[in-house]
């Protein structure tokens, strides 16, 4: 049987996927919720996710998540046979980017609700910001999220590794999807990663920006059905 892996991005829990992941599963595949806030390093995350699984793969991952999906790949080649990757970025981190996190990390202490309120304005759609429940719920998440795990999110996110340098050996069939509304995964960042691919589709989905899972699940479990099926999973 094969286990449909959700991950989800900073900040965010198993309520990034449930639905999607709820639709594509089958009597051939079961799903886990990968957890990403126990551990200090992207690294870690990803060796989690996979000793707590066996068998072959099919991995959903968002954002920071897709980092932890690539890290997977790198791990453990073999037994992954598709890749999800929604609003992924593969780089190292930037000069930087130490800085602005330990801001972000001190921002959020100091008072989630009014970090939570500013952050989900920043990576969502026009469209999806005039939804009064959809940005309640994501605002609720984020202020779910325990400051210590947002601080060692943060710092694992500092001491990324640099997926570029490996992503040119996978040899499963990838799926990169962002909205276009994304300011952080751009669709030209979801080229440049796809053409470090050997297998890749790219597809981007109107009125969504960086929390497309959230932003638009219809669509994402249509479009992440539609390749399953061709890649005949």
């Amino acid at each position: 049987m094969t286990t449909i892996v959700t991950i989800p991005g900073i900040m965010s829990d198993a309520r990034t996927w449930r639905s999607i992941a709820g639709e594509l599963k089958s009597d051939k595949t079961k799903v886990f919720e990968a957890n990403t806030r126990r551990d200090a390093t992207i690294e870690d995350m990803a060796s989690r996710a996979l000793s707590e699984t066996d068998g072959a793969l099919i991995v959903l991952a968002h954002s920071m998540g897709a980092r932890v999906a690539m890290e997977m790949g790198r791990q453990s080649p073999g037994r992954i046979r598709a890749m999800v990757l929604s609003n992924a970025n593969a780089e190292g981190p930037a000069q930087d980017e130490a800085a602005s996190r330990e801001n972000r990390i001190a921002e959020a202490k100091a008072d989630v609700v009014v970090y939570a309120r500013r952050w989900v304005t920043k990576v969502i759609s026009a469209k999806s910001a005039q939804d009064p429940r959809l940005v309640g719920d994501i605002r609720q998440m984020v202020e779910d999220c325990p400051p210590d795990v947002h601080e060692r999110q943060n710092r694992s996110l500092v001491a990324r590794p640099d997926a570029t340098a490996y992503l040119a050996a996978f040899d499963f069939p990838v799926l990169l999807m962002t909205g276009a509304e994304d300011h952080l995964s751009t669709p030209i960042v979801q080229e440049t990663i796809a053409e470090l691919l050997r297998d890749c589709e790219t597809v981007v989905i109107e009125d969504a920006g960086h929390l497309l899972p959230f932003e638009q699940p219809r669509v994402v479990s249509a479009v992440v059905k539609d390749f399953l099926l061709r890649k005949k999973f």
